[in-house]
């Protein structure tokens, strides 16, 4: 495939900020997620509204870092970008000073990451292909797809939740382990979702620098707390 240097950089440049929102909505849905919890009293009027606001950022987070990482032919996706340096970077190198030194070794590497299990190789990491397919999961079966089972497998998981709550809450039973979650009802934490942003991360700033294109901060500081700090005054 050939692809211009130029459409290529407008290609990884919009990755880096679906990165860059995802990351945003992802901090913004634990904020209020903990803070529900941490500062009862900021969201005693409107519990539902800051509840559901969390959820609402965690799903545009998955749709957004599914986006990212999209093996879709048609797709622009992190997949694609390793693809197009491949097919292109002789090209454009003969064409272009500014172009540093293509890594091909890590290059491979990276394209590992992005393709069918291949547990037989070194470069291969199941942990980062469970949590892809983890993430597609929820994006198919309980987001863009309502699936007929999910229904039944919620209504486990709010089950088991309550449980591990009334756990928590009792000091006789304080000793006693929390109920695992339903398999089936499976959603990564922070720590994996940050892993994933982390990967492509990495790996859209190593193809931007090897093009010599501008990295700008994914970091977006906001404080909501005054926004949050609703009066409970009646």
């Amino acid at each position: 495939m050939t692809v211009e240097k130029e459409k290529f950089g407008d290609m990884v440049r919009s990755i880096d900020d679906r990165l860059s929102k995802a990351q945003y909505y992802l901090s913004v849905a634990y904020d209020l997620f903990y803070g529900l919890d941490s500062t009862p009293e900021k969201y005693a009027k409107a519990r539902h509204f800051w509840t559901m606001t969390s959820l609402g950022f965690r799903h545009l987070f998955v749709l957004y870092l599914c986006q990212v990482y999209d093996s879709h032919n048609d797709a622009v996706s992190v997949p694609k970008l390793l693809n197009i340096v491949e097919s292109n970077y002789n090209s454009w190198k003969k064409t272009s000073q500014e172009i540093g030194e293509l890594d091909r070794k890590q290059l491979k590497k990276d394209k590992i990451k992005f393709t069918d299990k291949k547990a037989e190789d070194k470069d291969y990491d199941p942990n980062l292909d469970g949590f892809k397919k983890i993430l597609f999961n929820q994006r198919d079966k309980a987001i863009a797809h309502y699936d007929k089972a999910e229904l039944v497998k919620y209504k486990k998981a709010l089950d088991v939740r309550q449980k591990n709550r009334n756990i928590l809450k009792n000091e006789e039973d304080e000793n006693l382990p929390l109920l695992p979650m339903p398999e089936e009802m499976t959603r990564l934490e922070k720590d994996g979702l940050q892993k994933l942003i982390d990967e492509a991360r990495e790996i859209c700033h190593r193809y931007m620098s090897l093009l010599n294109i501008e990295i700008p901060s994914l970091e977006i500081q906001e404080d909501y707390n005054n926004l949050l700090d609703i009066s409970t005054t009646p």
